[in-house]
């Protein structure tokens, strides 16, 4: 009889997680809040549950005799996925490393406690506090961030109180309690570090590089993989990660962790105690290692030695083609010669004819996306600029009325 997993969430982002339970042979279970995800069809059973049932979940453990429980990018189900895993005694972070992982000013306490190199961080709680602190303009740039939110939600660099203090309702707005960390603001490339651990030992995949959005927001808009990095830096930057995770306490799950390279070395911003979102750890790092994290993530939860070996180095990237924002989309043409272009691994568009284009300011606020791979990484550029080119002319936005002048 199969081993039966447990896959929280049912999403696109979750589906390349569930079909590599599949191809392991495990009976896949899967629960998500909506009623007809993407993912439901691949599941061998499907549940519509929120990611705080614990009474349902427990339901379904038990009656499905779950031996194991995965999610590959969700945020939402960690704490609750913690508690089942503690009580049924399953491979995953402890309830207490997990509130670690979700709580920025809980992180933040144990970097400077377990000596990781981070930003200085200031809670505050409610906008009085904000607005009694004795921050000056020398405490500036600062940025703001929901205590315990992702994908860049409300995440805003300023650079005077009073830009803090306009900005915290829609920072503490994405917060589940309406408090704010802020941080000392770090300049530098940043990168993003994907990784799993197992029984205690933290294994590097991947060091990525990112490039962001303009300030004051803070979303990425491009990863490239293998980092360009001197191998020295790259070097601390594993020895960091590994610092970190130990220090959380974080084990048997996925790691996106987020570093500055500042002038005095890499510094942690934050750890994510799951898989990397934006296609990186499903699409990015299998095209440039072949590494399939899903997979090794699947393997952990059910107790079983991932498998991490390196099959190639190659490079890889994601590009999210924008435009400017509030401008009308006139019409979408077909993706599929897109698609069929030998460069691109895999593409989407988020836009809809007619609407106006979003500001991008979160990450569920791009437009598109390309996926692209090549042997070097001077080839890998010469890809994305020639493919972003290529999606711009698959979005026309409409034209603005010129104007009749009088004789």
């Amino acid at each position: 009889m199969k081993s039966s997993i447990l896959v929280f969430g049912a999403g696109d982002n979750q589906l390349d997680l569930i079909k590599a339970c599949r191809k392991l042979g495990y009976r896949t279970i899967v629960t998500d809040p909506a009623e007809s995800p993407p993912g439901a069809k691949w599941a061998d059973l499907f549940f519509v549950l929120s990611a705080d049932d614990i009474i349902g979940h427990e339901e379904v453990i038990i009656k499905e005799k779950v031996k194991g429980i995965v999610t590959c990018q969700m945020e939402n189900p960690l704490e609750l996925m913690a508690l089942l895993a503690q009580k049924f005694n399953m491979p995953f972070p402890s309830p207490k490393a997990i509130k670690k992982a979700r709580n920025k000013f809980l992180m933040k306490e144990a970097f400077v406690s377990g000596e990781v190199p981070c930003a200085f961080g200031i809670l505050f709680r409610n906008y009085e506090q904000a607005s009694n602190s004795n921050l000056t303009h020398r405490d500036f740039p600062l940025i703001m961030k929901p205590i315990d939110s992702h994908s860049s939600k409300g995440v805003i660099k300023v650079d005077s109180k009073k830009e803090l203090l306009a900005n915290f309702k829609v920072t503490s707005s994405f917060s589940s309690n309406g408090e704010v960390l802020v941080e000392s603001f770090l300049s530098g490339p940043e990168v993003s570090v994907e990784a799993l651990t197992f029984k205690g030992q933290t294994t590097i995949v991947q060091v990525t590089d990112k490039w962001i959005t303009p300030y004051p927001h803070t979303v990425e808009l491009q990863h490239i993989q293998p980092s360009s990095l001197p191998k020295d830096t790259i070097v601390k930057i594993h020895a960091i990660v590994k610092k970190a995770v130990k220090v959380l306490g974080l084990d048997n799950c996925g790691i996106h962790a987020e570093l500055k390279i500042t002038d005095q070395g890499p510094k942690m911003i934050e750890i994510a105690a799951r898989l990397g979102g934006d296609y990186i750890s499903s699409w990015l790092t299998l095209l440039s290692t072949g590494i399939n994290m899903n997979k090794a993530l699947a393997q952990i939860a059910m107790g079983q030695h991932p498998d991490l070996e390196q099959h190639f180095s190659w490079h890889s990237a994601i590009r999210y083609v924008n435009w400017p924002s509030g401008k009308k989309v006139a019409k979408i043409t077909s993706l599929k010669p897109f698609l069929n272009d030998h460069r691109v691994n895999h593409a989407g568009i988020f836009l809809k004819q007619g609407q106006l284009t979003p500001l991008v300011c979160e990450s569920k606020s791009r437009h598109s996306f390309f996926i692209t791979s090549a042997n070097n990484r001077q080839q890998l550029m010469k890809h994305i600029k020639a493919l972003t080119k290529k999606m711009h002319a698959v979005i026309r936005l409409k034209k603005p009325k010129q104007e009749v002048l009088e004789s």
